[in-house]
């Protein structure tokens, strides 16, 4: 099987904020070798900048293919492009990753430019030599040696404490939610019910969570991502599910959204839940 070193700029597009929310499943603009990646490949993420280098390992799991047509569109981080050039274009095509290990920093264990670019066999390797692009391919050679290089960083040994507090300034479009319909979906679901509870595994809000603590133990969920619409909707309550935030975040793991709301309620077929 082939390697691949596909790389971002942070200038462009914010690959850390991408890595570090989904650290499942991602997908990466793919412009060059389309008919040559493999199912099963080993991918290096490389980031570009001060701070350049590998920062995440994987294998390619979806082969390159349009972005509206890929398996998981909520994966796609549309709305970390810093730069608006490129940003939600549904032709561009992106193939779909699986990631193993994420290293976002030297602590971590990340793999420096400056050690590849001092290894004897990757020294003549594209991404050293002429790094300008996003899609690079390796030789055997190539990849075993990089993979020796990332699994050197891996001696097993658990760190005590990692760095964390950095003040940095994150610019990028988001969808724009309403806060008044999470109040009137709450509102209105316990007026139906006499109470609140999570319509997947039926957790409620018995006096293990007095007020004002309640309606802060449940959140509302869209039963069709915003992230899957096309520009601006109307929603209604009928819209809305009432989850608690555990089930809310198992939901949005790094999955088909609403696939998992069916998975995860089928789990608690006995529990009292909207049809």
């Amino acid at each position: 099987m082939a390697g691949w070193v596909f790389q971002g700029n942070p200038k462009i597009f914010d690959m850390d904020d991408y890595l570090s929310r989904y650290t499942r499943l991602i997908y990466w603009r793919t412009n060059r070798y389309v008919d040559q990646i493999g199912l099963g490949d080993s991918v290096f993420i490389w980031r570009a900048g001060a701070q350049a280098g590998v920062v995440a390992v994987g294998r390619v799991t979806e082969l390159p293919i349009a972005a509206r047509s890929v398996a998981h569109r909520e994966a796609l981080g549309t709305d970390l492009w810093v730069k608006k050039a490129g940003n939600g274009d549904p032709d561009e095509l992106k193939t779909g990753i699986e990631l193993h290990d994420i290293r976002l920093s030297v602590d971590e264990g990340m793999v420096l430019r400056e050690n590849v670019a001092a290894d004897l066999v990757l020294a003549t390797s594209m991404i050293i030599k002429v790094p300008n692009g996003t899609v690079f391919k390796l030789s055997s050679d190539e990849c075993d040696a990089l993979g020796d290089h990332w699994g050197a960083k891996s001696s097993g040994r658990l760190l005590d404490t990692l760095p964390e507090g950095k003040r940095v300034l994150h610019v990028h479009y988001s969808r724009e939610r309403s806060g008044r319909l999470r109040q009137d979906k709450l509102a209105s679901f316990r007026e139906q019910h006499g109470a609140l509870f999570c319509e997947i595994c039926g957790f409620d809000d018995s006096d293990r969570h007095p007020e004002p603590f309640t309606g802060r133990a449940f959140e509302v969920h869209h039963r069709v991502p915003l992230s899957q619409l096309a520009g601006v909707v109307r929603t209604g309550l009928e819209d809305l599910a009432v989850l608690c935030a555990n089930c809310h975040r198992a939901v949005h793991a790094n999955l088909n959204v609403e696939a998992n709301f069916a998975v995860m309620s089928a789990l608690y077929p006995d529990k009292p839940r909207l049809a």
